[in-house]
């Protein structure tokens, strides 16, 4: 007897399709680069791969609900990408129009939505556990009517 108990419900993306370009190991790092005013830095004290994906986003397509497990950087090529957090109540979208970058944090649970009417596509920068994939599916959280 299960008493009513059901798994979670997970999204599947919907014509959203990745094709990696590249993945390779870095290992631990600690990069710091200063040019003249310009200083940026990035570390890792865990083995890591860095993983670029080009993914493919047809209108109405979506990301499904999920997370990555470390940050991903990403680029928006053409098109573009509305994406949702599932920790906000409000479900506020945060368009991004080509040409513009934006971040997911490790752990961050959301969804990444074409709500135009041409295709989009962006170019993902993935830090990732060596060996591990670059995102897990979630259970929707119920913050967005979607």
């Amino acid at each position: 007897m299960d008493a009513g108990i059901t798994g979670p419900s997970y999204t599947a993306a919907v014509d959203f399709t990745p094709t990696v370009v590249g993945r390779g190991n870095l290992g631990t790092f600690h990069i710091q680069s200063k040019a003249g005013p310009y200083d940026a830095e990035r570390k890792s004290h865990d083995n890591t791969d860095i993983v670029v994906v080009s993914v493919d986003v047809a209108s109405g397509g979506h990301s499904g609900w999920h997370f990555h497990p470390g940050p991903v950087l990403v680029i928006v090529k053409t098109g573009t990408i509305t994406f949702y957090m599932g920790d906000d109540p409000t479900c506020t979208p945060h368009v991004h129009p080509s040409g513009t970058t934006f971040f997911e944090n490790g752990g961050m649970v959301g969804i990444a939505r074409n709500e135009g009417t041409v295709a989009a596509t962006v170019v993902a920068t993935f830090f990732v556990p060596a060996g591990g994939p670059t995102r897990q599916d979630a259970p929707a959280p119920g913050n967005c009517a979607f």
